[in-house]
């Protein structure tokens, strides 16, 4: 009764949700804005780059080179977080429990607020330490330490920047981050140019407009977030707005006396502990898979550091293009990701089954026109980082690389869709399982053969790792046992 009622407010953004529908139309018109998205931030981190190596100087740019490895940590948690308030956040949405879902999103917010404060001021304090650990180079290490601790007195901005776009896209609504994301990157870009280029403060103004940029979008971003909640009305909001009564369902004049008959049940509360407990489920597996990523791929890069600088400049362009030519692929793993935890919310579960089977339709052609572009036209692309004349080996290594791995990228695709529908119906357990196992699968490839096979195992190790995932993924897919993982009961 009072879901039918709640499709009567017309203040709410049900062009958003994912239930209702053609399920291809509503997973491809999310992935577009999370595609131009993860492009907008690949073009500018490229600009950002730009600016530092040329207006400060080459020891500039390694000094925030030196402080990505201990920032990605960081990142790692954030990107964690996000999944684990968002599949909760997207089942509550798509089951229409909006008194939870509020309650979820303001949950998260809090504790997101408090921890980025916590880990704020313990990389402050580490940051010294950090860089000496890590044999930071004196000719670079100041620079890298200021640069280092002015990040992390901007780590709530990034961490509650990251909450709300991942609130955003649990909602459905991916295109609210992309402009929020290309007004960041512009203020950031002005922002170097002043702080950088004209006022000339070196890395100091690189990581204060970084902050600056960060802040004021978290703010912005929050702000518009929390004025939109207030047109997801609840069912007793509805019923009143109706003149309806709970009980009855008859009309009433009086809406006082329809708010003194509301149940504590549907109130909506500012932060709760038991749906703080259903988002650490997810999150803190999420953060240790993803740290686990970045922890695997600088495992690799030291067994491609030991085949000369020719192979590392070919590994560099490859995995740079490959990062690029693969954010399709993984924004649909992450749009059937959301539209799972909608429709598993809506108790539609032949509906996710629809989505998969579209998704792997879509997945399909792209890979292939991927891969068709890479193989005809890949030397051209790689000759735009470096010249033949400059490095023949370095780009026949890139060129191997993107023809073999790309050959496989339906592999990739089928494996974020089969992980996605896991990972939305909240069975976050063998999710990263799949993933980990990918990399780790990898890893063992590349150390083990690295000296009999050569450094073709870089390269071959991709795919292999890639089947070892879909693999999972697929089995735990078809036992169907991902159904009754569903936080909404």
């Amino acid at each position: 009764m009072w879901r039918d009622l709640f499709y009567l407010s017309t203040d709410n953004f049900m062009e958003n949700y994912m239930t209702e529908g053609n399920a291809a139309k509503s997973i491809t018109y999310f992935s577009i804005p999370l595609v131009l998205s993860s492009v907008f931030q690949q073009l500018y981190n490229l600009v950002d780059s730009i600016i530092v190596g040329n207006y400060v100087g080459e020891d500039a740019l390694a000094a925030v080179g030196a402080s990505y490895s201990i920032t990605m940590v960081f990142i790692s948690i954030a990107i964690g977080s996000g999944i684990g308030c968002a599949v909760v956040i997207s089942q509550y949405y798509g089951a229409k429990m909006i008194h939870k879902m509020k309650t979820s999103i303001y949950t998260s917010i809090i504790a997101i607020a408090i921890l980025s404060v916590f880990l704020a001021c313990i990389g402050w304090i580490m940051s010294d330490f950090l860089l000496q650990i890590m044999k930071t180079p004196d000719n670079i290490f100041y620079d890298a330490l200021s640069y280092l601790k002015i990040y992390f007195l901007g780590l709530t901005f990034m961490f509650l920047y990251n909450i709300i776009t991942s609130i955003f896209n649990a909602l459905g609504e991916s295109k609210i981050p992309l402009y929020f994301l290309i007004f960041s990157s512009f203020l950031n870009i002005l922002l170097d140019l002043i702080f950088v280029v004209k006022l000339q403060y070196g890395v100091v103004g690189v990581a204060i407009a970084t902050l600056i940029a960060q802040g004021i979008s978290a703010f912005l971003s929050i702000t518009y977030l929390l004025f939109n909640l207030k047109k997801f009305k609840t069912e007793d909001e509805v019923a009143i707005d109706l003149g309806l009564n709970n009980k009855s369902a008859k009309v009433k004049t009086n809406k006082k006396e329809n708010i003194n008959k509301r149940k504590d049940s549907k109130d909506i509360k500012l932060f709760d502990f038991a749906i703080l407990k259903n988002m650490n489920k997810i999150a803190i597996p999420s953060i240790f898979q993803q740290s686990f990523v970045y922890i695997s791929i600088f495992l690799v890069q030291i067994i491609v550091n030991t085949f000369g600088s020719s192979i590392i400049a070919g590994y560099t362009i490859a995995t740079k293009i490959d990062s690029i030519t693969m954010i399709p692929l993984a924004s649909f793993g992450n749009a059937v990701g959301t539209f799972t935890a909608q429709n598993i919310g809506a108790k539609k579960i032949e509906r996710v089954k629809e989505g998969l089977k579209s998704s792997l339709i879509i997945i399909t052609l792209m890979s292939l026109a991927i891969f068709a572009v890479l193989f005809i036209f890949g030397q051209n692309i790689i000759e735009l980082f470096l010249n033949k004349s400059q490095s023949e080996d370095a780009i026949d290594f890139a060129l191997k690389y993107l023809r073999i791995v790309s050959g496989f990228y339906i592999v990739k695709g089928f494996m974020n869709a089969y992980t996605g529908v896991l990972k939305g119906a909240g069975d976050i357990g063998v999710f990263v399982l799949s993933t980990m196992l990918n990399f780790l699968v990898r890893l063992i490839i590349v150390y083990v053969f690295a000296n009999t096979i050569g450094v073709s195992v870089i390269y071959y190790g991709v795919p292999i790792g890639w089947f070892v995932g879909l693999l999972i993924g697929y089995i735990r897919y078809k036992s169907e046992k991902w159904k009754f993982k569903s936080i909404v009961k």
